[in-house]
Parts: C-alpha cells; sequence; structure tokens
C-alpha cells in the first residue's frame, strides 16, 4: 500500500491556561512540545488517516470539523479520518468541562494545525508494508480504584494505606504497535497503542507537557531511524493511571518517571517489531455513529445542587495520584477522598450537578462515534470516550481478528464508561455525577455489544 507521515507542532503560547485538573492554571514554561502527528495508510481502494495530538480531548463537533475539513483537501470521505488525543493532563484547555471553556484562539488555530497535518501524510504517501505486533509490559499501569476494607470505593488511595484489600479491577499492559517499512526494509513509522493516563507530570505543574507519551514518540522514533514519525494512541485507560499504590519504594511522577515510562514502553514496542506480522487482505473502515443516552440525576442530588449556597475557599492542593505515603502526606495536601469532604468539592460538586441535569434535558442523547479499521488479520477500534479496561479486555476476547487493539479519545469525548458494577459501589471518582461521566451505566454494554457486532460482520465479509 502507499503510506505518508507528518507532523505539525501545536504547542501553545505561554499564558494559555492548562486543563486536566480542577482548577486551570495558566502555562508559565514548555519542558516539551506538543505535536499533532499523522500516518496515512491508502491500498488504492481505501485510504484512512489516523491523527495523534498532544492534547487532554477532542469535543465530537470538533473532531467531525476537522474530519469534514481535511477529507475536502484529501478527496476521501470524512468518515476515513480519526482524530485523536494522546490525553496530556499537561496542555491546553481544548474541550468545555468542570465549568471551564476551551480555549477559542488556540482551538481555532489547532484545528487549522491538524487540517494540514492530515493533508500532508496524505500528500507524503509512498511505497510501505504495514505490520502489526502486540504483547504485554508489565510495571507501568495500574488500577487506580481500589476497593477497602469498609467495602467502598477508593481512587488513588495513599501509597500504603492499611485500608487497602485489592483493586477494583485488572491492571493496564497491552503494548500494540503498527509498523510502516519501505521497499528497502527501512521502517518508515510507526504507531504505538498503551493504555494509562498521560499524568505522570505533578498535579500543580504549570509547563507545557507532552506527558510520557511525548517521551516514547521521540524516544522510539530514533531508536527506528524515523525521527517525528511515531505516533502515540491512548489506550483503555478510565481506571488506570501510573502510580502503583501497593509499592512504597519508588514515586511514579515527575520528569524523570515521564522519561522512565517513555522508554521501557518505546522498548517493549521494538522489541516487538522482532516477531511482527504483515498485514494481509484489503484495507477497510467502518464508521456507525449510534446514540446513547445521558445519565439521570437522582432527585435528591438535583435537589441538594439546586439549594446549595456557595461558600469562598480556596482551592485544596490535592496528592499527586496517590503517590505520597500514607500517614506522610504532607499538611497541605489532602488525598482525593478527603477531597470529596472539603467545602471546595461542595461547591464544585453542586455545579457539577446542575450542569449535567441541564445537559441532560436539553438533550437526553449523545452521538457515539464508532470507527474500526481493519484488514483481514487485524483491527483497530476507535472510540470517543474514556474506557475502563475491563471492556476493553472484553473487546479483544470476543473479536475474531488475530490482533485487535482498542484506542480511546478518538472521534470526540463523551466522558467515561465505568463497568456498571462500578456504578453499583459506592465512593471512587470515575462513577461521580460530574462531567466527565456523562453517560448511563448501561453504556458499556451498549457500546461493546455494536463493536463485537461489527468485528464479527467484517471478518466474515
Amino acid at each position: 500500500m502507499k503510506t505518508g507521515f507528518a507532523q505539525t507542532e501545536i504547542t501553545p503560547p505561554l499564558g494559555i491556561y492548562l486543563c486536566g485538573q480542577l482548577e486551570p492554571m495558566k502555562a508559565d514554561g514548555i519542558e516539551s512540545r506538543l505535536f499533532s502527528r499523522a500516518m496515512c495508510l491508502d491500498d488504492g481502494e481505501i485510504c484512512v488517516i489516523i491523527c495523534s495530538n498532544d492534547i487532554l480531548a477532542i469535543s465530537n463537533d470538533f473532531a467531525a470539523e476537522v474530519c469534514s475539513r481535511a477529507g475536502a483537501l484529501c478527496g476521501i470521505p470524512a468518515d476515513n479520518i480519526i482524530v485523536t488525543a494522546t490525553h496530556t493532563h499537561s496542555g491546553p484547555n481544548t474541550v468545555d468541562i468542570f465549568g471551564k471553556d476551551a480555549n477559542s484562539d488556540y482551538v481555532s488555530q489547532l484545528k487549522s494545525n491538524i487540517v494540514d497535518t492530515i493533508k500532508t501524510a496524505f500528500e507524503n504517501r509512498s511505497n510501505g508494508m504495514l505490520k502489526f505486533a502486540s504483547g504485554e509490559l508489565d510495571g507501568f499501569a495500574f488500577n487506580r480504584r481500589f476497593i477497602m476494607s469498609d467495602g467502598t470505593i477508593q481512587t488513588h488511595p495513599l501509597k500504603g494505606d492499611p485500608h487497602m484489600v485489592q483493586p477494583e479491577g485488572p491492571d493496564s499492559k497491552q503494548v500494540d504497535v503498527l509498523c510502516v517499512y519501505d521497499d528497502a526494509g527501512n521502517i518508515k513509522g510507526a504507531s504505538v497503542t498503551f493504555g494509562c493516563h498521560a499524568t505522570v507530570m505533578e498535579r500543580d505543574n504549570t509547563k507545557i507537557s507532552s506527558d510520557y507519551a511525548g517521551k516514547l514518540c521521540e524516544y522510539l522514533g530514533k531508536k527506528l531511524g524515523c525521527d517525528n514519525a511515531v505516533q502515540f494512541l491512548a489506550g483503555a485507560a478510565g481506571n488506570i493511571c501510573q502510580v502503583n499504590p501497593r509499592d512504597i519504594s519508588q514515586t511514579e511522577v515527575g520528569l524523570s518517571w515521564c522519561e522512565r515510562m517513555g522508554k521501557a514502553i518505546g522498548d517493549k514496542a521494538n522489541g516487538l517489531l522482532q516477531n511482527a506480522k504483515a498485514g494481509q487482505g484489503t484495507l477497510k473502515i467502518i464508521s456507525k455513529t449510534i446514540k446513547l443516552k445521558r445519565r439521570e440525576i437522582p432527585a435528591e442530588l438535583v435537589q441538594w445542587a439546586n439549594n446549595h449556597s456557595e461558600i469562598p475557599t480556596e482551592v485544596p492542593q490535592l496528592s499527586d495520584y496517590g503517590s505520597e505515603l500514607y500517614g506522610k502526606l504532607p499538611d497541605q495536601k489532602v488525598s482525593l477522598d478527603e477531597l470529596f469532604k472539603t467545602t471546595f468539592w461542595a461547591n464544585f460538586y453542586a455545579n457539577e450537578i446542575k450542569t449535567l441535569d441541564r445537559m441532560r434535558v436539553e438533550n437526553a442523547e449523545m452521538p457515539f462515534t464508532i470507527k474500526i479499521v481493519s484488514q483481514a488479520n487485524w483491527a483497530m477500534v476507535f472510540l470517543p470516550c474514556e474506557l475502563f479496561v475491563e471492556w476493553s479486555n472484553f473487546i479483544r476476547k470476543e473479536s475474531p481478528f488475530e490482533f485487535t487493539s482498542v484506542v480511546t479519545l478518538a472521534n470526540g469525548w463523551n466522558g467515561y464508561i465505568p463497568t456498571k458494577r462500578s456504578f453499583e459501589r459506592s465512593g471512587g471518582y470515575e462513577t461521580k455525577e460530574v462531567t466527565s461521566t456523562m453517560l448511563r451505566p448501561e453504556a458499556g454494554d451498549v457500546v461493546t455489544k455494536e463493536i463485537i457486532g461489527i468485528l464479527k460482520a467484517e471478518h466474515k465479509s
């Protein structure tokens, strides 16, 4: 097939608000530049372009506009273009979340930059052979939801907390690689999928950073000899982060851990390529938009939120994702579980509940676009959400393809999709009535049933 790659810098100006925390902070420096990276695959019949971007998330409308504009310039259907986010929590505010609006000036320029990246990858097409590989990497992505001794859930419990019983679900280990070789057998570019929140930089970090995903792309690009042609795709990480609360020997936050993590994933991806398999059959892409119902907020919560009188308070300094030792958290910091008991959270929570309830009344359903790219022996599923890892494991297990990769934060953003069991437990962050969890508890069942149906139909055709 013909393949092409492109990269465009999308680093915002200093002073822009960063997102990824409960309160936005102004960027006062640059730890690493941000990029938009695209891979084009064209077998002469079907052309598909996957574009990954070093930002937190992309709204549904944003994705639709960019795909439409880029498709028109390349002469291919908008459905054949996939736009994703690496989910760095040290990037510019690109979506309306937690009562804060996206930076409209930056978003406008970002759209144009992404369209240019896609168009350039399309124009750079030349002969290439596609190969895939998949394996597991332990020790870098852990379930962040723990069942405590009282039966409740804590997200990001502190290290060594004696009340921890066990993680609610599995850790994340899967590393998937798509790699393109030229006629001489040299590597032209690659795409790596791994599931872990890009929250390795500290919570109070005010420097623009691509987090571990950027370190991975830079390191692997140099190792493979294809600088500027390695992209990162975010796997299922709705309940996954880099901190292991059961290991008190290390602290998995900060720049050095970003570098260590990027190198480890890069080395694993490189090793997997030694036994990579060539893609077989014609290239296909399926795009299907379904409607998912917004979650209903209990009447008593809505009543509480409407009656809540906001009390001015300072923003608490939050733990670095539970990386601190239990009993030794600095006095000025609070754990995530303690945050939920503060006046700040009461104010925040009331506004989130009112926003969710208003959005449901205005539009009871949300569009959810599923895109699946495949050949005869591999498939990649692209979803506009933050998926719990259990759902990704289920899709892989039920898929009839030899190789199946699940990519999230693609084609838009519809918040978290936890398991139904997670909704039945009390405590934790991901199932709370906030604007990052917009869908009903049955959303995961609906989405995975749709995906498995498409995969089985495509494998037969």
